[in-house]
């Protein structure tokens, strides 16, 4: 990277692996292979609702751009219909920040994104969105339990992130390998 000067600096990232620190664009590394995941979610989402549902679907994460991002396919076995879907995850190196999009195949297109870092073994991505009409912030959070086992979660606020509802948590367990 060029300095103002016309110097040649470190860019935050080289100067992160410089210090030894930890590189950010592996903060999601842990997530890379198969997974058998348990989804549970809330039957209705921002209305007081305890009623849960469980279900079963598969995960397969896989590096992009050169490890500065990751996408995966999801394969959800919801009661209401099996269904397709996708996260994409890039890494802001300038920003030490990743952006979070899903896809669904059933509605087409992106959502917003979600924004964030990890700190530690967990990762906090936030974001505005839009719920029944209502904006809303949406909260999700990744978390590298070890080798065999990760969580995912969502948490929507309809009041600026001051309460949170969690509405639906993804368990994952690494398949063995083949």
């Amino acid at each position: 990277m060029i300095g103002a000067a016309g110097t040649l600096v470190a860019s935050p990232l080289e100067g992160a692996l410089a210090r030894g620190a930890p590189a950010a664009a592996g903060d999601f590394d842990f997530l890379h292979g198969r997974w058998t995941v348990h989804h549970r979610k809330l039957v209705r989402r921002l209305a007081g609702s305890n009623d849960w549902i469980g279900f079963p679907g598969t995960l397969e994460v896989r590096p992009i751009l050169g490890g500065h991002g990751n996408i995966d396919e999801n394969v959800l076995e919801d009661p209401g219909g099996t269904y397709l879907a996708t996260s994409i995850r890039i890494f802001d190196a300038g920003a030490g920040t990743w952006s979070i999009y899903w896809a669904d195949a059933r509605f087409g297109g992106l959502d917003a994104p979600v924004t964030g870092r990890f700190e530690g073994r967990i990762g906090r991505f936030y974001g505005n969105d839009v719920f029944e009409g209502r904006p809303i912030r949406v909260r999700t959070t990744y978390e590298n339990l070890g080798t065999t086992h990760a969580q995912w979660t969502q948490a929507f606020s309809p009041d600026g992130g001051k309460n949170w509802e969690t509405n639906w948590i993804m368990d994952f367990r690494r398949e063995a390998s083949r």
